[in-house]
């Protein structure tokens, strides 16, 4: 399935929200294996990145001067994680560039060209990839217009002084012997309000 083309991020791109350009290293290789990795140097497993491709690609991404409203993230392990607070200052740039590795990681000169390493979690991943996607998506959300309805944004998790959001419910009221709780029901907003903090965690 192609995240671009469903969702939040396909809605994104037909209102003219969001552009995704996906830049290939391979292109700015010149052997005929359009090679992109090589041995660490010191010895050790696995492949790293190579910087050259990397570098060159970072710079058709930025263009020959990159601008204030550009910020180039390297994705990969970093005492920097990724969280809600972080996804609402990402949202205030224009273009955001993701460098995402692969095999075990890139040369560290590459580092140079970048603002910032970022990592999802104290977990590995394949690639960079799905970080980048899970950044993204995050991200654009909170740009202005691209949700239906603002208020969704206010009193979800991460995102207010409530830790996590309270549960939801919807029809129907009664589900496998399971009610929605009498307090949601009974119309009372000030009662109802109390119930969602005192539920939030």
């Amino acid at each position: 399935m192609n995240f671009f083309k469903v969702g939040v991020l396909a809605r994104a791109i037909k209102k003219g929200k969001l552009k995704i350009n996906i830049i290939n290293p391979r292109e700015f290789t010149s052997d005929l294996h359009q090679t992109v990795d090589g041995t660490p140097y010191g010895g050790g497993s696995g492949m790293i990145m190579k910087a050259p491709p990397i570098v060159s690609a970072i710079k058709k991404a930025t263009g020959k001067k990159k601008s204030k409203s550009t910020l180039v993230i390297l994705l990969s392990p970093s005492k920097k994680i990724f969280n809600q607070k972080m996804a609402a200052k990402l949202a205030k740039y224009q273009h955001l560039v993701f460098v995402c590795g692969r095999y075990e990681g890139i040369d560290a000169r590459v580092e140079k060209y970048v603002d910032f390493k970022l990592s999802l979690g104290e977990f590995v991943l394949m690639g960079g990839e799905v970080a980048a996607l899970a950044i993204s998506e995050t991200v654009v959300r909170l740009v202005k217009d691209v949700l239906g309805n603002r208020d969704s944004l206010a009193n979800e998790s991460y995102s207010s002084k409530l830790y996590l959001e309270y549960p939801q419910y919807t029809r129907p009221e009664v589900f496998e012997g399971v009610k929605v709780p009498k307090v949601l029901l009974s119309g009372h907003h000030q009662k109802i309000e109390e119930w969602r903090k005192k539920k939030s965690k």
